[in-house]
């Protein structure tokens, strides 16, 4: 769901904008759906105990931290980035990560 929403956002920045605004959206939506995935894949790792896997979900939680500074850091050398555009692909993901266990929950 995070990899459409980013793809939309870019078609939309291409056609609204430029393709350096699309190109932009896409590196914001891959910096989100990357540092996401590490921590969901960090997160269901097996454990023995609850304190282990609570040690898991912390560890990625702030791995995804660190992995999200890391990619906008080297995103941000990238000549005629679009700000605007990558500020909002990489908030699309990040809604999309919270608004999708909302969703699948009320239909439970």
């Amino acid at each position: 769901m995070q990899i459409g929403v980013g793809g939309v956002a870019a078609a939309v920045c291409f056609f609204v904008w430029s393709a350096a605004a699309a190109l932009s959206a896409l590196a914001g939506a891959a910096i989100g759906v990357i540092a996401n995935l590490y921590m969901t894949l960090k997160a269901l790792q097996p454990a023995a105990t609850p304190r282990g896997a609570l040690g898991h979900l912390y560890f990625g939680q702030l791995a995804k931290i660190a992995v999200t500074v890391a990619l906008f850091v080297l995103v941000a050398r990238a000549p005629r980035l679009v700000w605007p555009a990558l500020l909002a692909a990489y908030a699309a993901t990040l809604i999309v990560f919270w608004w999708v266990p909302f969703a699948a929950s009320s239909r439970t």
